[in-house]
């Protein structure tokens, strides 16, 4: 994961306004994303009350911790089950100051689709350069929490950031292909953490384009290879929560293939 404090050699800041209307069921337009029209190739509803372990693992070897946690990473956080909740159609991750793991004031919730140490789900699956991923979700309103969609190889080198948020900075999205070294940085008009949004990235292969509630948002370059596909809350290090407990919840994450 790449951190806020680090450089990007092409970051464009794009000035949009939040599209997305407050409330839940009403639904996002993604019509302006093509991608969001092709066929499944992976997809979770969050039907059901429970998080299906067939498709996920808590476990990440981008965690150096034991697969759980990365204090290395500026991550306050160990990533535990108890962390994730279905309900009403929807997933939520919720951290919470309790004492987890030794060394951990926090635990949090990181799911992915394979790279899991040993611990990879009954149905693994990657994402590949070509693919579109979206997710719709409803950001976390305190300072202290980043969260995330994004793929890992098991060693970065192609890592694509579909967003990453720091909720201390409510308007920002950062949106980075580390395989070509492209993205930006997106300031919204309005506080992203007001409502439901749908972030989307069409990942290349001749070039990277992302989008916010079907609006395109950022161009990068290139991206090849593949890699797990990962959704997480972690604890920012860098501006620690003054609460106690924040939680985050995600309507769905799909990957489509042409």
């Amino acid at each position: 994961m790449k951190k806020r404090t680090l450089a990007i050699s092409l970051s464009v800041t794009v000035i949009l306004g939040a599209t997305a209307a407050i409330g839940y069921p009403a639904l996002a337009d993604t019509k302006g994303a093509p991608g969001s029209q092709w066929p499944t190739a992976f997809a979770d509803e969050f039907d059901g009350d429970a998080i299906d372990k067939s498709k996920w693992s808590i476990h990440s070897d981008a965690e150096a911790d034991q697969c759980l946690g990365n204090k290395g990473n500026k991550q306050l956080e160990w990533h535990t089950w108890d962390a994730l909740s279905v309900a009403d159609g929807q997933l939520s991750i919720t951290a919470r100051r309790d004492n987890p793991q030794s060394g951990y004031e926090w635990s949090s919730g990181l799911i992915s689709t394979g790279q899991a140490c040993g611990h990879e789900p009954a149905k693994p699956f990657s994402v590949k350069a070509g693919d579109y991923v979206e997710t719709r979700l409803q950001l976390p309103d305190e300072a202290g929490f980043w969260p995330s969609t994004w793929t890992w190889n098991g060693n970065g080198s192609n890592e694509q950031d579909t967003y990453e948020y720091y909720s201390d900075n409510p308007r920002a999205l950062y949106l980075t292909n580390h395989f070509s070294d492209s993205g930006c940085t997106y300031n919204a008009k309005e506080d992203l953490n007001k409502g439901w949004h749908t972030i989307g990235q069409q990942l290349g292969p001749d070039e990277t384009v992302w989008y916010l509630d079907g609006e395109e948002i950022c161009r990068g370059g290139p991206h090849e290879g593949e890699g797990a596909l990962v959704l997480d809350m972690f604890v920012f290090a860098d501006i620690p929560p003054t609460v106690d407990e924040e939680s985050m919840a995600i309507d769905y994450v799909r990957v489509h293939r042409q």
